[in-house]
């Protein structure tokens, strides 16, 4: 059976901004001290890398499993406090239905802590049953990309795509010979960034299959 890999924020949730602006909020409360929002700054642009690589260099030295365990609760804490209301980016939803029932398996594959993730998902009204890699275990996109084939039971020689919003989501794929497809906002710097097949959304369902017959032939 096929597989479909999904990053979650920017990706199936349009939750970049609020995430974004709750991550550099939990690693101030917890670390006190403020987050470089720059994240094409950091060598793995997940939630345990960035807490990893800014710690470390304050520090010199990387926080322990204890304390990156009290800034994950801090995210999930303030994701649930403003996720006030979430909306899936559109059609997102309905493709993976479609993926589904065209037997597909569909994996998850996100930066972000699982519990936010799964949070994220649930105000959005997407699947929480799909299997998940996060950054609690991995602390890459490749080695989470990586975790979520195994997870699904995939197998590199079937067709494995990928889809991401994120210049790191395109590097990961790249790294893994993975076709990618681009969606979202910044369809068109994915674009330029090597990504062949890009969409906003996924309300052309036709289309965006079309593209994964391209990208896997």
């Amino acid at each position: 059976m096929p597989l479909a890999l999904f990053d979650i924020d920017g990706t199936l949730t349009a939750s970049n901004e609020i995430d974004s602006a709750c991550r550099a909020q939990a690693f101030m409360d917890v670390f006190r001290f403020p987050l470089n929002t720059n994240w094409n700054d950091y060598e793995h642009v997940t939630d345990r890398g960035i807490a990893n690589e800014a710690f470390r260099q304050k520090h010199e030295r990387d926080p322990t499993e204890d304390e990156l365990s009290r800034d994950r609760a801090r995210c999930v804490q303030l994701l649930q406090q403003e996720l006030n209301e979430l909306k899936e980016i559109p059609g997102a939803g309905a493709f993976i239905k479609q993926l589904r029932n065209r037997e597909w398996r569909v994996a998850l594959c996100t930066g972000a802590w699982g519990d936010s993730a799964m949070l994220k998902l649930a105000r959005a009204g997407l699947p929480t049953d799909l299997p998940l890699a996060s950054c609690d275990q991995d602390i890459s996109r490749k080695a989470i990309l990586s975790r979520g084939i195994e997870l699904a039971g995939g197998r590199r020689r079937e067709a494995v795509v990928s889809f991401g919003d994120a210049l790191w989501d395109v590097s990961a794929a790249g790294l893994l010979h993975l076709p990618f497809i681009g969606i979202g906002e910044g369809a068109e710097t994915l674009r330029r960034s090597g990504a062949a097949e890009v969409f906003k959304d996924y309300l052309d369902a036709d289309a965006v299959f079309a593209a994964i017959d391209r990208v896997t032939a």
